[in-house]
């Protein structure tokens, strides 16, 4: 007995300087969670219990609770209250101060999806939020997708999961750094029950996986399932066949359509122009809504819907741009990704919706095209957010896994050409640049979305280099199929050439480059999604009366991780430099990180340290 007491108090007293060690550093922590899950008669009913202790002001972000639901969605049994400091009940959640309101208000596409939001907030920290609710769903994908997290900087001292099925239900699951469940067998059922927590908090690396990868969860799939129609997820060919039956009768598009589609291309012959005339039609006649999977259902919009509204989704996009090819007599495939950076992983071993986009996949004798019919960017593009990776093809009885090109250094280059004219009070700067790949596109969507004022801003803030006062600027596009951008600018400086004695010495400047922190600090494996190519030709003035030092050699770094050069020459009376940085794509463990940092340590030193030398 005197043990066991010994052994709750060494527990309680762990207990405290746990919840305290967390308080010192966290403006709020997720105290317990609760999700008890029941599978019976044809319904799944989920209750849910949350407790959140507010440390400081900043901690009540977290005091403004969401519930989504929706048709499918049944939420109710809410309840809620704040406890003080000394654990005692000082305020009441009532339901007048409960707001329902819909996700996509100024839309009717999504009429069905809304949200119960309500906040509750005391004087006094630190106190604590306690609220439950309640889920029933008749049709689903996932018996839980449990993330026991509310957000990467709060911790979760205590979570509980607990499934309760029939003996005969068949499911599957997958822990991710959650241990196995304890299986019981209560009153003709299989009880499940998982416990985990998340207290060495995990923050955001660069060049690191998606944050979603590293937390602890539990992914619950039943093997039959109802949602809009009949299905298995027994393997990937039935998930497949479920969601092919999905589309089954929404290919249907007005006589007025047929007719644009059948002028729009008559008088082309080229299969893969007659895909591009109508992706441009695509672009121009329509709108995307950004409604997330599974929070708008899984089943498209007809194309019949979309051609007569002009608007849709990516699911109902896809769908109706599918129906316009099948139309001409072009094949092509509904495609399930997971768009986004980082690349987030795909289970293959799980069958299951993970996935949060689609895309259409095209292929031709020739060649594999593939469209994201919700972008406004070039045809046959899908650029940095659904570049190499794992993607779900749909056809019947034969759906399979496929990877989208990735891309390639060159579809990455970035090229700058600087020439700087020495002043003896300032320098003047002439910039052009030239961008693909994550810049390129950033920078079309500045050109496209944003006021004049906006972009002046935006390119004075974030494009023109440190140290450089803007005068003007230009954004040249080409094209609307072009996968470059250029961007021209005109800058003045007082930092470029510095005056010591008789000397005068230029700074170089510096590729800007992501600072992934020392290997020390480094906690997170290293995840490039693409390579980083980068390329600059800097043009100085050699003052008038003054020589170049040559003392600078040409240095040169190359090996696993990637290459970098940077050279050094004088031409009709100025200074060239000449320098070039590629970073191939990888992943890397934790274990070789001081490997990769001493090679990308050496050219942040060489870019950030070097100077050029002039004298009388």
């Amino acid at each position: 007995m005197i043990r066991l007491l010994l052994r709750n108090l060494l527990l309680l007293v762990f207990t405290i300087l746990q919840l305290a060690t967390v308080a010192q550093v966290s403006d709020a922590e997720l105290l317990l969670q609760e999700t008890s899950v029941e599978i019976g008669n044809n319904r799944l009913t989920k209750n849910y219990y949350y407790e959140i202790r507010i440390n400081n002001r900043a901690g009540e972000k977290y005091t403004k609770i969401s519930i989504p639901y929706s048709k499918l969605i049944k939420a109710g049994n809410i309840d809620a209250f704040i406890k003080d400091s000394n654990g005692l009940v000082v305020k009441r959640l009532k339901k007048s101060e409960i707001v329902e309101k819909s996700l996509i208000a100024e839309f009717s596409f999504y009429e069905d999806d809304f949200v119960k939001e309500f906040t509750l907030k005391h004087n006094s920290y630190p106190y604590s939020i306690v609220y439950s609710y309640q889920i029933q769903q008749q049709e689903f994908l996932y018996i839980d997708d449990w993330v026991p997290i509310i957000d990467e900087k709060v911790p979760t001292l205590n979570a509980r999961l607990k499934v309760l099925a029939p003996l005969n239900y068949n499911m599957t699951y997958v822990n991710r750094f959650v241990k196995e469940p304890e299986i019981d067998t209560v009153n003709g059922n299989v009880l499940y029950q998982w416990q985990a927590s998340y207290t060495d908090l995990i923050k955001p690396e660069v060049w690191s996986p998606a944050m979603n990868d590293l937390f602890p969860a539990v992914a619950i799939t039943p093997e039959i399932f109802s949602f809009e129609e009949q299905g298995s997820l027994k393997d990937w060919i039935s998930y497949g066949n479920w969601e092919y039956n999905l589309l089954k009768g929404l290919n249907e598009i007005p006589d007025t359509e047929k007719s644009k589609i059948t002028s729009l291309i008559k008088d082309i012959h080229d299969e893969k122009e007659k895909i591009k005339t109508l992706f441009h039609y695509l672009q121009d006649e329509t709108r995307y809504i950004n409604i997330t999977i599974g929070t708008g259902g899984l089943k498209p919009y007809p194309a019949a819907y979309v051609a007569q509204n002009k608007y849709g989704d990516c699911k109902a996009l896809t769908n109706y741009f599918k129906a316009v090819l099948e139309y001409v007599g072009i094949k092509s495939y509904y495609t399930n990704v997971h768009a986004g950076n980082p690349v987030k992983t795909i289970n293959r071993n799980f069958p299951s919706q993970q996935f949060n986009h689609v895309i259409l996949f095209v292929p031709l004798k020739d060649e594999d095209l593939w469209l994201d019919c919700t972008s406004d960017g070039p045809f046959d593009y899908l650029g940095t957010f659904t570049q190499n990776r794992d993607v779900l093809v749909i056809d019947h009885n034969k759906s399979y896994f496929d990877i989208t090109p990735a891309l390639q250094p060159a579809d990455v280059l970035e090229t700058r050409r600087i020439e700087i004219e020495y002043g003896s009070r300032e320098a003047k700067v002439n910039f052009r640049g030239t961008y693909k790949g994550n810049l390129f596109e950033t920078l079309q969507q500045v050109d496209k979305d944003f006021s004049s004022a906006e972009k002046s801003r935006i390119v004075r803030n974030f494009l023109v280099e440190d140290g450089l006062q803007l005068n003007d600027y230009q954004i040249t596009t080409h094209n609307r199929d072009s996968l470059k951008i250029e961007l021209a600018y005109q800058a003045v400086s007082q930092q470029i050439y510095k005056h010591y004695g008789n000397d005068i010495l230029a700074g170089n400047i510096a590729f800007p480059l992501l600072n992934p922190g020392k290997p020390k600090d480094r906690k997170l494996p290293v995840q490039i999604d693409y390579p980083v190519y980068k390329i600059d030709t800097l043009i100085y003035q050699i003052p008038t009366g003054y020589k170049f030092s040559q003392n600078f050699k040409k240095t040169e770094v190359s090996g696993k991780y990637g290459n970098y050069s940077f050279n050094v020459f004088e031409e009709n009376g100025k200074l060239v430099v000449v320098k070039s940085l590629l970073v191939f794509a990888g992943n890397y463990p934790v274990s070789e990180y001081e490997d990769f940092y001493r090679f990308y340590d050496q050219i942040t030193a060489t870019e950030n340290k070097t100077h050029f030398s002039f004298y009388k």
